[in-house]
């Protein structure tokens, strides 16, 4: 029985002591906060990259936009190598999940727009966009009525670098209203 006392006063002693020494509390707090501190810096990178994925998705928008309304009237040819130049304005992000459309409307009221003609590029491939003649809501008082605009659309369907058990797409989206610069409307020829 007494065997059994001293043990337990000693094992007592030694708690005590343990209690008392800080030697690897620093050891510990660090294999404590780092896992935390790399959730912290991951999903930071994250938010990071998809908020300047985000912004190429604008400046594509715009760009296209942009160039569109600098021409007195285009060309099949002359319209797919603008939109072939958001391939460049969306580097080093992936195309093949790019969307691009160009439209030109035909402002009818306040709130609404004619479309005139519009193309789409998708990997690469150019198609019909919008359906020529169908209504397109504009937002309030965008322009004057009889006047045309030239519309840029880009949408972009963004997968993160880095996967948290979650492996959802986000889609990014954005529009650029222009007006054209040279003339009233630029017609596309067939």
């Amino acid at each position: 029985m007494r065997a059994a006392g001293a043990f337990f006063q000693a094992l007592a002693g030694r708690l005590r002591a343990l209690g008392r020494c800080n030697a690897g509390v620093a050891l510990v707090e660090f294999a404590i906060a780092l896992p935390v501190l790399f959730l912290m810096y991951a999903g930071t990178f994250v938010l990071a990259d998809e908020l300047s994925c985000s912004r190429k998705v604008t400046v594509t928008a715009r760009s296209v936009a942009d160039l569109t309304s600098r021409y007195a009237s285009l060309t099949p040819s002359s319209l797919s190598t603008i939109m072939a130049a958001s391939t460049q304005i969306m580097s080093p992000y992936a195309n093949g999940t790019t969307n691009v459309r160009v439209s030109e409307l035909l402002v009818t009221s306040p709130t609404t727009a004619t479309v005139v003609w519009s193309q789409t590029q998708t990997n690469a491939t150019m198609s019909q966009g919008l359906t020529n003649g169908s209504v397109y809501v504009l937002p309030t008082s965008m322009a004057a009525t009889g006047t045309y605009l030239i519309l840029g659309e880009v949408t972009y369907t963004y997968q993160p670098p880095l996967n948290f058990g979650s492996s959802t797409a986000i889609n990014l989206y954005d529009r650029s209203f222009m007006s054209p610069r040279i003339s009233n409307a630029i017609p596309l020829s067939s």
